[in-house]
């Protein structure tokens, strides 16, 4: 029976829900929003199954090894996309492009998308449709549900499959797989920041559509057709008595929900010490943002990319668009996430104590903004934001 510190290690990948044959393990959310395993006693058969496909049990110890060094003998690229799916992906389309050659296969993806209710949720699929739900970032902290047992039953029968999701998700899935043949199997891991409370996006999505009068019936946190990947905007969009109302901000400038991620509020307590860093997740290939961008990829930006195994390498040799060797040391200098946690911020205590109450008004997120915050909005106002980064650069 699975049995440790699940408030502070546990990363609630569902490895071991997915794993228990008799169903006695429950993914239930804590108090502050984030799903941690509960095992009935009374239905386990204690045949040590959710163990050994746990990540945490099973990951690196030591994650003080870690360091931009890990990747110096890694295979990097700069990737875009040439088509239009770049201008709905968070930077330079590298997933889109994994999952849609996957399809044309007659393959399966797994990844991300918001469901009905506005709840991040990943998904196994053989559709087209549901590929354009699965581009740009969701932060907030995604169900896997059931879907490391669908991908093990494809990936005996021998199909296809492309999976993409967060550092410790895709060592979950690895945990969970064991000795199952995995050569149909690509997974992707994103570079990530951390993974943020389902809590405080439901308490955000609430004070936003008591703001707006409306529901929630779209958001892309990082959408690039207003101003292109220099400065992404948070689009929202309301249905407020049959018609339309889109609110769009800054991402990481105007919006407080995702600045206050960016700022390491809401995170989950493992997020600050995670296992999954550089090559501790299993990922065939981690793929995220290139911040600088290169002139090259214009204004709908560019990915990093590294091939952490063979498999992975052959894999993105056969992607179109572009994919340009590069330097570890470019990528790794301006995605530090790669191998480093977040330090925890000095206020998230108090912030889950205000998004707990039941009411909650948008000044329980905006009492948590620094002054930097104001700054940044100002200048994006006036239009200077990018002029005095690259300045400071």
């Amino acid at each position: 029976m699975i049995s440790f510190d699940f408030d502070k290690d546990c990363c609630g990948c569902h490895a071991c829900m997915n794993a228990c044959p008799v169903n006695a393990i429950k993914m239930e959310a804590n108090k502050e929003g984030f799903l941690l395993p509960n095992v009935d006693g009374n239905t386990c058969i204690k045949c040590g199954k959710c163990d050994k496909a746990c990540p945490h049990l099973n990951g690196a110890n030591n994650i003080e090894k870690y360091s931009p060094e890990s990747f110096r003998d890694i295979p990097s690229y700069l990737y875009f996309l040439d088509s239009k799916e770049r201008e709905d992906s968070a930077s330079g389309g590298f997933v889109v492009a994994a999952m849609k050659s996957c399809l044309d296969r007659g393959g399966l993806v797994c990844g991300c998308v918001w469901d009905k209710k506005m709840k991040a949720i990943h998904i196994v699929s053989d559709k087209i449709e549901d590929l354009r739900r699965m581009q740009s970032s969701k932060y907030v902290q995604s169900e896997i549900g059931q879907c490391y047992s669908e991908i093990k039953n494809f990936l005996k029968q021998g199909r296809n499959v492309v999976f993409c999701g967060t550092p410790c998700q895709t060592a979950g899935l690895k945990t969970f797989l064991g000795k199952v043949d995995t050569s149909n199997l690509i997974s992707i891991c994103v570079i990530c920041h951390g993974t943020p409370s389902p809590l405080a996006w439901k308490k955000w999505k609430l004070v936003q559509e008591h703001k707006y009068k409306g529901k929630l019936v779209y958001v892309n946190m990082r959408d690039k057709h207003k101003k292109g990947y220099a400065t992404t905007c948070c689009k929202y969009v309301y249905d407020v008595n049959g018609s339309r109302k889109v609110v769009e901000r800054a991402a990481y400038i105007a919006d407080p929900y995702v600045f206050l991620f960016a700022d390491s509020l809401y995170l989950r307590n493992s997020c600050y010490h995670c296992q999954y860093k550089a090559d501790g997740n299993g990922a065939d290939i981690i793929a995220g943002d290139f911040h600088a961008s290169i002139n090259e990829a214009g204004k709908w930006g560019c990915s990093s990319v590294f091939a952490m195994t063979q498999k992975g390498e052959n894999f993105i040799k056969t992607l179109p668009g572009y994919s340009i060797k590069s330097d570890y040391k470019k990528l790794v200098g301006v995605n530090p996430m790669l191998w480093k946690s977040e330090k925890m911020n000095s206020q998230r205590k108090v912030f889950f104590e205000a998004i707990q109450k039941n009411v909650v008004s948008e000044s329980d997120f905006t009492q948590f903004l620094p002054k930097k915050y104001y700054v940044k909005k100002v200048l994006e106002q006036m239009g200077l934001f990018n002029v005095v980064r690259k300045m400071l650069k």
